[in-house]
């Protein structure tokens, strides 16, 4: 057949009859089978095939073509049919219901219809609209017709458990019952015990749950397990979470992500924090992803709790996951709301690596963090900031200068502000926290300049802006701009004319004072006591106690008297040193029922301190303690401040007592922080200074530029000038300080005294402040302890160049830089220029003269000088004797000692330790011995002071130069029982004196005694009081050696050593092993 012909003939071909009687050919082909005819067949089956693909192919292109256009409209209408099939299949269900058929699945009683529609209708719109009675009604009314639809049941679960709790399970159990077949399934038990669990109601779901298994007896699946300790996660007992938990492991089943998500939310509401932690690791090691809230509203539980950090560390060892941003933000939040620098850091490396960029939450919790804590990193992350491109809020700038101003972060606050003026953002509330930066770092005039530049700037301060700055121009001194500032206010407060009654209080003006009370009456307001108490403080300051005194019986007239009004009159009465008058009003304020507190205390010790009263102050001080008034920081800082004018080491202790006593941490505020370390210095309390600097340095303070002062200070004592240059780079570099010329010289001695003389002087150099003569005194006198008496000329030289004016300090600095070397001719020029410059020479400048000449030798010359202030009647120490007597020693001059020492007695001049330990050096020197004990009998009586352990080490030394080996042990044994710590200085000395006299068994006696190592056999007898040199260790080990006494003193020795633990160098163990000397016969035997 060929393959253009049409289908309908060749299928007519294939299938008509030949003949009326005849059937159709292919049943022919069929009938009589052949090769021939069923290849024929073959080939016609194929092309008809073929010809109807073909067909069907255009019919369905026509197709397609002809509904091209219509293609859009199609496709919605076949999605808007299966969604209507399933979303609303109940209402086919009911349709079908109503028709008398049942759907697969289902099975419910003959003559059953579905929910009335209207009914479901006015049920739902109960529900949306939070009417349970109006829900409990229209089921009500149809409850018994159908059994509640699924979707249905959460609504009136819900309504029931808001309006008639009592009747939720009688009720929804009855209705179960009526229609058994349809609602006892497990979709059903689960969506009323979710509504049930949700609502806390645990009692009820328990009622559920056993009706549920013994009644209805459905199938326990996993959705109500995961319901049911959802539920009893919200209510706060995991005991039975876990129950259930092994119930449902029991079945067979696991819980699902969705069931970890419901614990931990139950959980989490109930702020249980370890319990939380074990859900979201037991969920993490299944596979699953946690979710993002739990992480997040696990980490601010913990905050709450103060347990961030522990909980963090805790998470990132156990959990299987990363945590997601949204959680290390909150890390980071908490680290603000808790400052914690270390944790944030933590959290910030993490959140790089989770996140490709930050966002702007991100950033401020960084920002803020690092800002409280003054670290350098909120630079960087500011600017990193910037360049990110994200929008930057003024509230964040705002919040950023808050948190500079608690730390006292001045550079970041510099930073924020020059963005500020860079983005043209320089608000009213910018400016009012750039306010607060300055006024927090004491700053106050630089807070009044900010005055000028709003009105450049052309804003108008609101009136609380005015209420701060006329606040800040007081502090600062500043009152006539406090005065102007008044002037501008709309109207004032009382708090403005607070601060302009203060303001007359710097003026010491008490008219003005008077005045602003009767202003404040003229426009209807009425002092309260807090005005009239400004007033007395003005009169207090001006020293004006009459009309304080007159002003105080008006208040008690208007019954406005308290305990503030008495203090500060008391302070009135303390400032004139009138005693009498403030014991007077001591008694007053008792009869009158005012108990007197810390302040009231703090005013009379610091009246006797100032008088120099210690054993009054410390009767006030036992009077506060009887009176259960506890110490503050004024308290203790006035006690200290009377240590300078003491000189012996009982009040030091007491002071101490008193602090440690007090449990005030001198770390928490900064005037009792100075006090103390400065007492420290002063007293050379080491040791207590090293403990607090450590306290200092794990505390929270951020040191003003006075503290930072006192710091270096503090570290220069005790030789720690790393420690030095890291807090002056500190101040300047990370917290943007300006040091004034007081902390620069504090750097300056620092770097003097510990022998970086060359970075004192490039330091001095870079700085900007003005130069002045304190400061080149410094240098000068690095110069003089380095012997560069040169340089100090050029110092000199340099200042009259600039025109500086010099003072006698300075010239004494200069001056002693040439003593030092023995340039007199330098000197005498010196002297010269100081009665050119109208300064007087004064005793300290005789002495340094007197020091030169004794340097040089020239001991006439010095006695000279000596002779010249005796004659004057200068004012002259034992400063001035102790160099003559000193330059004796050196140069063997004898013959003048007992001179000296008989003008000492002419002139009243009272010896000191550092007399007695010249003349015990000279005397020992000299081989005079005995006459050096008997001056350290009777020089201490004459001078009325008990001598140091410098001395008696001096006296010790003396006796060993003398091969005085008993005496020495003796010196040393009364030393100790002075009460006196011999250093390792002295203990060095004294085992170094035994080797040299060969009195070994001494020596080894001295080491164990130090190192309390006890005898040969026995044990350690406690803690090391001191250490001995390295070098005498060796050299007493090498002569122990070298005398053939190892096995003896050597060996037991070294092996008590390294049980206490003292360090055993290779050095110390080769000195044991030198060779013992040969014996004298032997050596004879080896010569021959």
């Amino acid at each position: 057949v060929p393959a253009q012909k049409p289908l309908s003939n060749n299928l007519c071909n294939l299938l008509t009859p030949a003949g009326n009687c005849d059937p159709p050919p292919l049943c022919q082909i069929l009938s009589h089978p052949s090769k021939e005819s069923l290849e024929l067949c073959q080939t016609l089956l194929s092309q008809v095939l073929v010809d109807m693909a073909i067909t069907i192919m255009e019919l369905f292109e026509t197709a397609y073509m002809s509904m091209a256009p219509l293609w859009v409209e199609l496709s919605f209408l076949f999605f808007f049919a299966l969604g209507f099939f399933f979303l609303r299949a109940d209402v086919l269900r009911s349709f079908g219901l109503s028709q008398g058929k049942k759907p697969a699945g289902i099975k419910c009683k003959a003559g059953t219809r579905g929910f009335d529609p209207k009914l479901k209708n006015k049920l739902e719109q109960g529900a949306n609209a939070g009417q349970a009675a109006a829900v409990i009604a229209a089921w009500r009314a149809g409850k018994a017709r159908a059994a509640t639809p699924n979707d249905l049941m959460k609504f009136v679960v819900q309504a029931f458990l808001d309006a008639e709790p009592e009747a939720l399970v009688p009720e929804i159990l009855s209705h179960m019952r009526d229609h058994k077949e349809s609602l006892a399934t497990k979709w059903v038990g689960t969506t009323i015990l979710d509504a049930v669990a949700r609502a806390g109601n645990i009692k009820a779901m328990m009622q559920f749950w056993r009706a549920f298994m013994q009644e209805f007896g459905m199938a326990r699946s996993a959705s109500m397990y995961e319901v049911l300790m959802g539920g009893f996660a919200s209510a706060g007992n995991p005991q039975k979470v876990a129950e259930f938990e092994a119930m449902m492991h029991q079945d067979g089943l696991r819980l699902s992500p969705r069931g970890h998500s419901l614990i931990i939310k139950g959980f989490l509401k109930c702020n249980l924090v370890e319990e939380t932690f074990d859900q979201i690791v037991a969920m993490s090691k299944t596979g699953h992803g946690v979710p993002t809230f739990a992480l997040a509203q696990f980490f601010r539980v913990t905050g709450d709790k103060g347990r961030t950090r522990e909980m963090y560390d805790k998470a990132s060892q156990e959990l299987s996951v990363a945590m997601t941003p949204e959680a290390l933000c909150v890390v980071l939040e908490e680290c603000t709301r808790h400052p914690d620098q270390e944790l944030a850091a933590k959290a910030e490396k993490e959140l790089r690596k989770t996140a490709q960029t930050l966002s702007i939450q991100a950033y401020d919790s960084l920002l803020k963090v690092y800002t409280v804590g003054c670290d350098s990193k909120a630079l960087t992350i500011f600017k990193e900031l910037q360049e990110s491109g994200l929008s930057i809020s003024e509230g964040l700038l705002v919040g950023l200068l808050a948190r500079s101003a608690e730390g006292k972060f001045l550079r970041m606050a510099e930073e924020i502000v020059a963005y500020c003026r860079a983005q043209k953002m320089m608000t009213i509330a910018v400016y009012s926290a750039l306010m607060k930066v300055y006024a927090f770092s004491g700053m106050y005039s630089k807070a009044c300049d900010l005055y000028l530049q709003l009105q450049e700037d052309g804003l108008e301060p609101d009136s609380m802006m005015y209420g701060c700055l006329m606040k800040f121009a007081v502090e600062c001194g500043r009152t006539h701009l406090s005065q102007e500032l008044a002037e501008k206010v709309p109207k004032l407060d009382i708090q403005n004319y607070m601060s302009l009654i203060r303001a007359a209080g710097r003026d010491r003006d008490v008219a003005r004072a008077f005045a602003i009370v009767q202003r404040l009456r003229d426009n209807g307001i009425v002092p309260d006591v807090a005005a009239f108490n400004a007033v007395l403080d003005v009169c207090v300051q001006a020293g004006d106690i009459r009309r304080g005194t007159e002003l105080v019986a008006e208040m008690k007239k208007l019954g406005l008297v308290d305990i503030i009004t008495y203090n500060t009159l008391l302070k009135g009465f303390c400032n004139r040193g009138d005693m009498r008058g403030a014991k007077e009003l001591f008694v007053e304020m008792e009869q009158a029922g005012m108990r007197p507190n810390d302040v009231t205390y703090n005013c009379l010790l610091n009246t006797a301190v100032s008088a120099g009263k210690i054993n009054e102050a410390w009767a006030y001080i036992d009077k506060m303690e009887q009176d259960n008034v506890k110490p503050d920081h004024y308290t203790i800082s006035i006690m200290m401040k009377a240590l300078k004018k003491i000189k012996g080491t009982q009040e030091l202790y007491r002071c101490f007592d008193l602090l440690d006593r007090s449990g005030i941490q001198p770390c928490s505020d900064e005037i009792l922080l100075n006090t103390v370390l400065e007492t420290c210095i002063r007293h050379r309390e080491h040791r207590r200074m090293e403990t607090l600097l450590s306290s200092f340095e794990k505390s929270k303070l951020r040191p003003s530029v006075p503290t930072y002062g006192s710091i270096i200070k503090a570290y220069s004592n005790l030789k720690r000038p790393e420690k030095c240059w890291h807090y002056w780079e500190d101040m300047i570099n990370n917290r943007g300080l300006q040091p004034n010329d007081i902390v620069l010289g504090c750097m300056l001695d620092a770097l003097v005294c510990n022998g970086q003389v060359e970075q004192a002087v490039e330091l001095f150099r870079k700085s900007d402040l003005p130069e002045n003569t304190v400061l080149y005194s410094i240098l000068v006198k690095g110069f003089a302890n380095t012997q560069q008496s040169q340089r100090a000329m050029d110092a000199f030289r340099e200042m009259q160049t600039k025109g500086l004016k010099l003072n006698t300090v300075t010239f004494n600095s200069i001056i002693d830089a040439q003593a030092r070397v023995g340039n007199m001719e330098e000197v005498s020029e010196l002297v010269k220029s100081m009665a050119q410059e109208g300064c007087v020479p004064d005793a300290i400048t005789h002495s340094t003269i007197v020091k030169g000449y004794c340097v040089k030798g020239d001991l006439d010359k010095a006695l000279e000088v000596v002779r010249s202030m005796q004659a004057s009647n200068m004012p002259h120490d034992a400063v001035v004797y102790n160099t003559i007597l000193d330059g004796c020693t050196r140069h063997r001059r004898m013959d003048v000692v007992d001179q000296i020492l008989e003008d000492m007695q002419t002139y009243k001049i009272t010896p000191t330790n550092f007399t007695l330990g010249i003349l015990i050096k000279m005397y020992g020197r000299n081989r005079k011995l005995d006459k050096a004990f008997r001056v350290m009998e009777t020089l201490p009586k004459q001078g009325r002071f008990v001598p140091n352990a410098q001395v008696w080490t001096c006296l010790m030394c003396a006796c060993l130069g003398n091969n005085d080996s008993e005496r020495a042990l003796r010196v040393f044994q009364d030393m100790k029982e002075q009460g006196l710590v011999p250093d390792s200085k002295s203990c060095s000395s004294l085992i170094s004196g035994l080797t040299r006299n060969r009195a070994l068994h001494q020596a080894v006696q001295v080491v164990d005694e130090v190192y309390s190592l006890g005898n040969a056999g026995g044990s350690r007898t406690g803690r090391a009081s001191c250490t001995a040199d390295a070098d005498c260790l060796e050299s007493l080990l090498a002569a122990i050696a070298h005398e053939g006494l190892s096995e003896e003193l050597g060996g037991p020795l070294l092996a008590r050593l390294r049980d206490a633990k003292v360090p055993i160098t290779g050095r110390l163990m080769a000195s044991a092993c030198v060779s013992p000397k040969a014996p004298r016969g032997d050596r004879q035997r080896k010569s021959m």
